[in-house]
């Protein structure tokens, strides 16, 4: 099945049968795991919200640490935020990556979800990748793109594929 990235809220209900919160967590948590099995080196994967708040996360990550997690990558995503590129202006990043001695976290923008949020309101979300340290950072990042691509029927507003970025849909 084929998504259109920049399809309506409408488009998403009428593509998707899940439609309560419950129901899209359980779907995107087997997203995050299909793509932790399926992408060499990756070991992890969280979804959370811009103010720090974990929305899904693989089954097989503790709470407290992907809660942990949740509130770092949302503090590096906003200050990457924060910073002036060379013409002044303050863009968002498209991808911010930490290459540590144990490990690679790779944090990109996810769109915004409607359904993750019970009272009905939109959460903006970051996606955090976690690999190995000898993970091949390319395939990794270009994994993350995908997925991405394959969170977009479950946001109301999904990110827009990039100049010269096939989203890989058939």
């Amino acid at each position: 099945m084929t998504y259109d990235v920049n399809g309506t809220a409408a488009d998403v209900v009428s593509d998707h049968p899940a439609t309560s919160p419950d129901q899209v967590k359980g779907q995107m948590t087997r997203l995050l795991e299909q793509f932790v099995d399926d992408t060499p080196g990756v070991t992890d994967a969280l979804l959370l919200s811009r103010d720090g708040m974990q929305q899904v996360r693989c089954s097989h990550m503790e709470a407290d640490w992907a809660d942990e997690l949740a509130a770092a990558f949302a503090g590096m995503a906003g200050l990457a935020a924060g910073v002036s590129g060379p013409m002044r202006a303050k863009l968002p990043p498209q991808q911010v990556l930490v290459e540590r001695e144990d490990a690679l976290f790779l944090v990109t923008d996810a769109g915004v979800g409607r359904a993750f949020n019970k009272s009905g309101g939109s959460v903006a979300t970051v996606l955090v990748v976690l690999a190995r340290a000898d993970a091949n950072i390319g395939t990794v990042a270009y994994a993350t793109g995908r997925l991405v691509t394959r969170f977009a029927p479950f946001m109301t507003t999904p990110v827009r594929a990039r100049d010269g970025q096939s989203d890989g849909a058939e």
